[in-house]
């Protein structure tokens, strides 16, 4: 079998085409639907659903992980980005200072002392003399992504309005589209909502560097769901309902247990070209990056055309990646 080379995945995305602030309204926000290429507000969302459907939402909350700080012997700044709590005292990590970052090196700072235990290529182990989850509560900050200015204003947007437990550093984006208000709407006109937890990771930006899309090793992400919701949701789809992710974390929670039957655990599934789904069959989804494994999955629905549809979406005016608008996608 042919490989598809990375490049099938790359496209010019001009600053100006993503978005730096989210829509004050998330129903304000636009929905391109590929098989048509209409755009529609996310308000008018029923007029192209179907009339048995369930919508599956990630309630994974992103955390504030980032901790700025100063260390006390320099004055230099010094930024902690928790990637997973490893235990009380102990986490992974991203660390951004001047200086050594080897194995034993101990740094003191203005919010708490740490000690690096180990090193994996660009992530950490360190101890702290502070709980992590205390450090989480007192001093975190949110993580935006690396293209949105950082602004303290932007942080409380960078959250879904439905969102509770979980341990996310990146948001689930195509939930925030999905307020409170939306969701009862859907309630109120007989539309089924479920929830899955997938904790989003760092390597969600993470781009494919190889040289085929086959041979990038994708990220691992914790996922659950509830047993007797997932059982609800095959009863349903076996009735006639559509079953509609919103996002590719609910996309790749779902088709992950289908597979498995395991309703808790970790998920390396990696969506490509050829691939067989087997539950979902609509994905609302955000405009993705360039050469990003989750423009993969994208590929493996639409086919080459993905790229046309982007650029039609660029000509009118749409705004991509996290706080952008989305596509809906008809995948069976």
């Amino acid at each position: 079998m042919s490989k598809t080379p990375t490049n099938e995945l790359s496209y010019k995305l001009p600053k100006d085409n993503i978005a730096q602030y989210r829509y004050k309204n998330p129903e304000d926000s636009r929905l391109l639907v590929a098989d048509t290429k209409n755009i529609i507000k996310f308000k008018d969302l029923l007029t192209v659903t179907n009339e048995k459907s369930v919508f599956v939402l990630n309630k994974s909350k992103v955390r504030n992980v980032r901790l700025k700080t100063n260390k006390v012997d320099t004055g230099g700044k010094l930024e902690i980005f928790i990637l997973n709590i490893i235990s009380d005292y102990e986490c992974e990590c991203l660390l951004n200072f001047s200086g050594k970052k080897i194995k034993d090196t101990e740094i003191t700072t203005d919010i708490v002392n740490f000690k690096i235990l180990d090193k994996n290529i660009d992530t950490f182990i360190i101890s702290t003399d502070i709980k992590i989850e205390s450090l989480i509560e007192k001093y975190g900050i949110t993580p935006l992504p690396p293209y949105i200015d950082d602004e303290p204003s932007k942080y409380n947007y960078y959250k879904a309005d439905f969102s509770s437990g979980g341990f996310s550093v990146a948001a689930s984006t195509a939930g925030l589209h999905f307020n409170k208000e939306m969701i009862s709407k859907l309630e109120v006109e007989n539309k089924i909502i479920k929830y899955i937890n997938l904790d989003v990771g760092i390597g969600t930006f993470k781009p494919i560097e190889s040289r085929f899309i086959e041979d990038h090793k994708v990220h691992n992400e914790n996922y659950s769901i509830n047993k007797n919701d997932f059982k609800e949701i095959l009863k349903l789809k076996k009735e006639g309902y559509k079953i509609y992710a919103v996002g590719t974390t609910v996309l790749r929670t779902l088709e992950t247990v289908i597979k498995t039957n395991i309703f808790k655990g970790t998920t390396d599934l990696y969506i490509k070209p050829g691939y067989q789904y087997e539950l979902v069959d609509y994905l609302i989804t955000n405009f993705h990056a360039p050469n990003s494994s989750l423009l993969s999955i994208v590929l493996s629905i639409y086919g080459e055309g993905w790229k046309e549809l982007y650029m039609y979406a660029q000509s009118k005016n749409l705004k991509f990646l996290s706080f952008g608008d989305a596509v809906l996608f008809k995948i069976t």
